[in-house]
């Protein structure tokens, strides 16, 4: 009982000093600011003019000032009922410079986003806890990369306006070498084939690893490596699969390192009963599980599941079903090791297509777009068609990225909006230029096209050509969706002089002018047939050698005039125009010209190019085309139509137009056959900042040009390998490549390193 009224009293006494010493405030003074606001100060403070000041209130005052972090000292009084804060300001941040840090380990552009996010950029507020933190911030990432022995400097002054310099001085060491990399444990896979997951490891071949730093310890890349390790056994049906243990032996100088990596791989785990249940609509579940890839005991594939349940997924979206909910449910049998799976279906409403928005297209028309959405406003949503329409904008070659994001409406849980959001890139090219050849003299060029002319999706080409040896001007224009179903029409004018007796040729001069015309139609999304016809008249006129040795029937004839008719097919699944990753194109066309005219002949050439991604961002590339070509009735294939092979579009290593038969040894003489073969293996170029239109590559061509179609050897047959890289400039595609022959003749003319505009892999 004593002790409860004593605290009463002490309390009491407490109360009763705070209503004595309290006193009303009736002006705030505020000394030390320098470059904080008067008005900022008063906002954080708990009181204004006319409350009470005691100690709590001094207290509270104190507290909510620290708390801004603007302060390092602050001092609280009153004299006269006059409120007076002293205070002095934590200095602000003149300059940080994080000096000798590498771009492998961190990039500047990341290292400034780490500083604003910390307000350790130029004119914040000076926080030593937060320069701390940063250092540790550093270390840690040099650390997860092999740096063990980095250590960063830190050098703070303040100047007499109290602004801080900040320098840290990062001091790298090197990083750690890997000495060994075991995998133990595994039956299934072999030891190395698990390694070869991981992107570190024991070194290469020493000047391989000069290159690849393979032998560079990350801990990044560790993890990475571990996480393939489990997709691969899971994915493989081993369920139970572990990772025990990652024991890793750093040596005393922190310069090398040794990694263990021990694995328990479990069970394999086999698929037992499928069964649907849910909404399958007028879907049978025969029909439903025959779009499975996985079967009743077949091993437990989570990718194959994953790839099955998106194609049934796809069969109810097709139908508006755009929210379907198709979930894979399993009950695991830990004893017999069998997997059974119940795959139900929700499928929710129906869903159409409220409105269809574009953004992104500042040059092209929202019409050429459209055309190719195969999906109308009110139409009913269709996963499969959007899909398709995606790859359609990205084949048109004018955008350099499209995407497209889905939006409920409002209140309707049956309608939805799309926005198709896309990037312009650039879609014609303008050249002029001088130079000069050995072969061809001085040479002005001027040439203009246009893909995308005015935005319409049509095609503008034209060209001026003038040297000593050649005299060009063509006119061509297209119109892919010349109808609303997508029929085309094209028309072109051309004049075109030669004069061999310039040239280190046969000598002959050949006078052409002509028309086109040309009309085509969809049959699929991605296949076209079209036919042309092309009109002219040409002049030949043979040197002495021509005449008389090299080609005397064809120099003495008097033929002139020519009508070719063209047959064409083209078959288009390519993921992207300027750089696909997946998907194949294949081209056939037939000229035939019409015994109406003095020439006859005909030309046969199907071309193929297929693509398809290998992982790591990696593409690969096989290509081939054939070309037959020959005379009919009692009429030659013209010299000036046969076949050439050598150079860029062709089989690099070779000089241009220099493979096949020869008139002495020397001069080119063609051929009626052409057969053209290549692979690639396409990368982007991550090394480099803003690559996105850069690709390099490493390829194999070969190809051989036959003078008769009847007489194919294989001696003919040249090829070559090397390096190319591709930029996607402002003026069109510029590609540079190095080649080596690896079949050859003595007298071949090889060229190691070429040049081209407007050539892309």
């Amino acid at each position: 009982m004593k002790k409860m009224l004593l605290k009463l009293f002490v309390s009491a006494s407490i109360i009763s000093s705070s209503i004595v010493f309290a006193a009303p405030i009736k002006s705030i003074e505020i000394l030390g600011l320098n470059s904080i606001s008067r008005g900022t100060v008063l906002s954080y403070l708990p009181v204004e003019t006319g409350d009470d000041f005691n100690n709590q209130v001094s207290g509270q005052i104190i507290r909510d000032l620290y708390k801004t972090n603007f302060f390092k000292d602050i001092e609280v009084s009153q004299q006269d009922n006059i409120l007076k804060i002293n205070l002095q300001e934590n200095p602000h941040i003149k300059y940080v410079d994080v000096l000798n840090y590498s771009d492998k380990v961190i990039d500047e552009e990341r290292l400034n986003q780490i500083l604003k996010n910390m307000d350790l950029s130029q004119g914040k507020i000076f926080n030593k806890r937060q320069l701390d933190k940063l250092i540790d911030q550093l270390e840690a990432t040099y650390v997860s990369k092999g740096y063990y022995g980095i250590k960063i400097t830190k050098k703070v002054e303040t100047d007499a306006q109290n602004r801080v310099g900040i320098e840290l001085d990062v001091q790298e060491g090197e990083v750690a070498r890997i000495s060994s990399m075991k995998i133990s444990g595994g039956n299934i896979h072999d030891e190395d084939d698990l390694l070869d997951l991981f992107e570190i490891g024991e070194p290469d071949f020493f000047i391989m690893n000069y290159f690849t730093e393979k032998d560079h310890y990350s801990k990044v890349a560790l993890d990475a490596g571990i996480e393939a390790i489990k997709s691969l056994y899971i994915n493989s049906g081993y369920l139970d699969f572990k990772v025990i243990n990652i024991e890793t032996k750093l040596s005393t100088n922190k310069e090398n390192i040794d990694i263990d990596i021990q694995i328990s791989e479990g069970a394999e785990y086999k698929l037992g009963v499928i069964s649907f249940t849910g909404d399958l609509l007028n879907q049978s579940i025969e029909e439903l599980k025959a779009l499975l890839t996985i079967n009743t005991n077949d091993v437990f594939e989570r990718k194959k599941v994953i790839e099955s349940i998106q194609a049934i997924t796809d069969i109810f979206a097709d139908q508006g079903y755009a929210f379907a909910k198709v979930d894979p449910i399993t009950k695991e049998n830990t004893e017999s090791h069998v997997i059974d799976l119940e795959i139900n279906v929700a499928l929710n409403k129906k869903v159409y297509i409220n409105r269809i928005t574009i953004v992104g297209n500042t040059r092209t028309q929202d019409e050429v777009i459209r055309r190719e959405i195969g999906i109308n406003e009110g139409g009913l949503y269709s996963n499969t068609e959007l899909d398709e329409s995606i790859k359609k904008i990205k084949r048109l070659g004018y955008f350099s990225d499209v995407k497209m994001e889905v939006s409920k409406l409002t209140g309707f849980e049956d309608k939805i909006n799309l926005h198709f959001s896309v990037e312009e890139t650039k879609t014609g090219t303008f050249s002029i230029g001088l130079s000069h050849s050995n072969s061809s003299g001085a040479s002005f060029n001027m040439g203009v096209k246009e893909n995308n002319f005015l935005g319409t999706g049509n095609t503008l080409n034209a060209a001026f050509s003038n040297s000593e040896a050649v005299q060009e001007m063509s006119f061509y224009f297209s119109d892919p969706y010349f109808t609303e179903d997508g029929h085309s029409i094209s028309y072109g004018i051309f004049t075109k002089s030669l004069d061999g007796t310039e040239l280190d040729v046969a000598s002959y001069k050949i006078d052409e002018n002509g028309f086109s015309l040309g009309y085509g139609i969809p049959i699929t999304e991605q296949t076209r047939i079209g036919a042309d016809l092309r009109v002219s008249s040409r002049d030949i006129t043979c040197g002495t050698t021509m005449l008389s040795t090299y080609e005397p029937t064809q120099c003495s004839s008097n033929d002139k005039t020519e009508i070719k008719t063209n047959l064409n097919w083209s078959n288009n699944t390519l993921d992207n125009f300027n750089y696909p990753t997946e998907g194949s194109k294949n081209n056939l066309s037939f000229d035939l010209t019409l015994p109406i005219a003095d020439f006859q002949y005909y030309k046969l050439d199907a071309s193929h190019k297929s693509y398809y991604p290998m992982g790591n961002d990696l593409t690969l590339k096989i290509n081939g085309s054939l070309g037959l070509a020959q005379g009919y009735g009692d009429k030659e294939l013209p010299f000036f139509k046969r076949y050439y092979g050598g150079g860029s579009s062709s089989v690099r290593g070779f000089d241009f137009n220099s493979l096949g038969a020869t008139y002495d040894g020397t001069i080119a003489k063609g051929g009626e056959l052409s057969l053209l073969a290549g692979t690639s293996v396409i990368s982007p170029m991550k090394f480099i900042n803003d690559s996105e239109n850069m690709r390099m590559s490493a390829f194999i061509d070969a190809g051989s040009v036959e003078e008769k179609a009847s007489n194919l050897s294989v001696d003919e047959i040249r090829m070559s390998t090397g390096v190319a890289f591709s930029w996607l400039t402002p003026v069109g595609p510029l590609g540079i490549y190095a080649a080596k022959p690896l079949i050859k003749k003595a007298a071949d003319q090889t060229k190691t390193i070429e040049f081209t505009l407007g050539t892309s892999f």
